[in-house]
């Protein structure tokens, strides 16, 4: 009988930091609260077998190294320790300890994939790399670990749960699973390898490139012909499109310019007005000076005048003794000369503001007039003004947007024909490498994959499991060898909902381990589920929602119970609990994200 591996524990460790989970035989249940880091458990766990890089996280800050501790059903015991940034591991047994390589080495137990292989009795064996030349490979741990370690995000792909969808890795996958499901390895193929140039590389890499082609075409679901009508419509629609947008836009240019016009026009005027307020004040002034002018002056021409009808007194000029004066003679205050000049001042003054007040009167006319233009031009404003925002402003927007539009929707149709050009391209290329390889003799391939026998006694493997978890419908199962996966009740699996392909691949996973252990095969002898009932927590479509209104949950827990206890252990990690009902029974542990309340998180 082959051993089976348990997982006891999984510590995180750092200087001032420590953290663990601990694992029981049986089923172990991960749950609670998104963002505390269930899915960096299940990848931790895989890059304590072998896995190439952990995560980076802010949660793993402070944390050093991992030790993972497992068993065995032989009653053996160990653990690895391994940095958190890679590298090779410390294998501890009891007080000793040692150094395991992280690389594969045929037939070793230096490295941690050789170890592992021989306490689960596959150490040595090797497996189908080319079907077409018969070449192997040394199997080693990892290709075990991408079965028992399903990641959220493999076990809702639609591709096969036996394969990862890299066709350079297809045969090699399909060997392993032959290899658990019957017990034989391919070391007995002979390899069929001549010195002619190798391009399966080639050809591989062109049929991964083509598959993902037909896989985006396939999703994007319009034939080409389809395509190249909408996109002659689309070209059509575009140039119409292009003509409102140019047609709008001159409309826009023009009121656009007739606005400048009237902006122009309306600075022109207030800078008049301004002038002309500024030149009315200093008129004003200038009048009031005018005034002061006028008083002075007649008031020089009164006195003067009234000088001579006065009674004689002393000179109020010179000063004179009446005796003494000479009113006949010229002096420097001769009256009646300052009264004539005055009279003459006056009169001049007069005139000036005579002027001043025509001057004053045309500028306030001026003003009036302006101001009714500018009441005109500011209506002539906010008109085209109003009609720039409100109509053709919005007009050439919105013929903007539509050309805009379909100017989108013709690139993602130019790009969804550039995918048919491609692959086009890519098949005529391989068809020329396959031409250069053809020749005369027709060389055998190594068949890959399962027997028709063993793929149906796995299928009712399947269908049982299925029917014991209540899975809708009749549940009747047969393995499709073209896609290499399973057909439900007459629809492909990787057809369904992401929540109803989730619970399928655990299915087949769970199958997987029962089988093997039944049949007394070797497998690793552990499971780890990420979100195997997706359907519950986040449902695509009404087949997933369907899924809510049954008991299937309750069946998945209740079945897994029934059937695995220290023989084998599965690890499920869910965003839900299980139900109250099944927990007895369960290893169940819970991070609420709640300092307050239980375990945080993970770290």
């Amino acid at each position: 009988m082959n051993g089976y591996l348990r997982l006891d524990a999984l510590r995180f460790q750092g200087p001032a930091k420590r953290a663990e989970v601990v694992f029981r035989p049986g089923v172990n249940v991960i749950c609670g609260a998104s963002e505390t880091g269930k899915s960096f458990l299940a990848e931790a766990i895989d890059f304590m077998v072998g896995g190439s890089e952990l995560k980076e996280i802010p949660e793993r800050e402070g944390y050093s190294s991992i030790e993972l501790g497992m068993s065995c059903t032989d009653g053996t015991a160990w653990s690895f320790e391994r940095a958190t940034t890679g590298g090779d591991f410390i294998l501890r047994r009891g007080e000793g300890s040692e150094k395991l390589r992280q690389s594969h080495a045929h037939e070793r137990t230096d490295n941690l994939s050789g170890f592992l292989l021989e306490k689960i009795g596959l150490l040595g064996r090797r497996i189908l790399k080319s079907s077409g030349k018969g070449t192997t490979n040394s199997l080693s741990f990892r290709n075990l670990a991408r079965l028992v370690i399903v990641q959220e995000g493999e076990i809702q792909q639609k591709g096969s749960p036996f394969w990862g969808g890299q066709f350079t890795l297809k045969t090699a996958e399909l060997a392993t699973i032959k290899l658990l499901l019957t017990g034989i390895d391919d070391s007995a193929v002979v390899s069929t390898a001549s010195d002619e140039p190798d391009n399966s590389s080639q050809i591989a890499l062109l049929d991964e490139l083509i598959a993902d082609l037909v896989s985006d075409i396939a999703d994007m679901g319009e034939e080409r012909p389809e395509l190249e009508d909408r996109l002659r419509l689309l070209d059509a629609s575009a140039a119409l499109y292009r003509d409102s947008v140019a047609s709008a836009q001159r409309d826009l240019d023009e009121q656009l310019a007739r606005r400048r016009e009237l902006v122009a026009r309306r600075h022109e005027i207030d800078e008049r007005l301004d002038e002309i307020v500024e030149v009315d004040a200093r008129f004003r002034l200038l009048g009031e000076h005018y005034a002061v002018d006028l008083e002075r002056l007649k008031a020089i021409q009164e006195s003067g005048t009234l000088f001579a009808f006065v009674q004689r007194v002393a000179c109020p000029l010179c000063g004179a003794a009446p005796d003494a004066q000479h009113v006949d003679d010229d002096c420097d205050g001769n009256v009646a000369v300052i009264v004539e000049a005055a009279t003459a001042e006056i009169a001049k003054i007069d005139k000036l503001q005579t002027e001043l007040a025509s001057t004053i009167l045309d500028l306030a006319e001026e003003r009036e007039r302006l101001a009714q233009i500018w009441e005109g031009v500011e209506q002539a404003f906010q008109g085209v003004d109003g009609q720039i925002r409100q109509t053709i402003g919005p007009e050439v927007e919105g013929a903007r947007s539509l050309f805009t539009d379909v100017v989108e929707a013709r690139a993602v149709v130019r790009g969804s024909l550039d995918l048919y050009d491609r692959l086009a391209k890519l098949e005529r290329r391989r068809s020329e490498i396959d031409g250069a390889d053809a020749g005369p003799v027709e060389q055998s391939r190594v068949a890959v994959g399962l027997t028709d026998a063993v793929a149906h006694q796995f299928s009712m493997k399947l269908e049982q499991i299925l029917r014991a978890w209540n899975f809708p419908g009749e549940c009747r199962v047969y393995f499709d060898k073209d896609v290499s996966d399973f057909v439900i009740d007459g629809k492909p699996r990787g057809s369904r909902g992401q929540g109803l392909r989730a619970i399928t691949h655990a299915a087949v996973s769970i199958a997987l381990l029962e089988f093997c252990q039944e049949h007394e095969l070797p497998h690793p002898g552990f499971l780890v589920l990420d979100s195997p009932l997706l359907a519950y927590f986040k449902p695509e479509g009404d087949e997933d929602s369907a899924l809510q209104g049954t008991d299937l949950k309750e069946r998945f827990y209740a079945y897994l119970k029934a059937h695995h206890g220290s023989e084998s252990q599965i690890i499920i990690v869910e965003n839900q609990h299980p139900p109250d009902r099944e927990l007895d029974g369960l290893s169940v542990t819970v991070f609420t994200r709640n300092p307050a309340e239980g375990r945080y998180g993970l770290l």
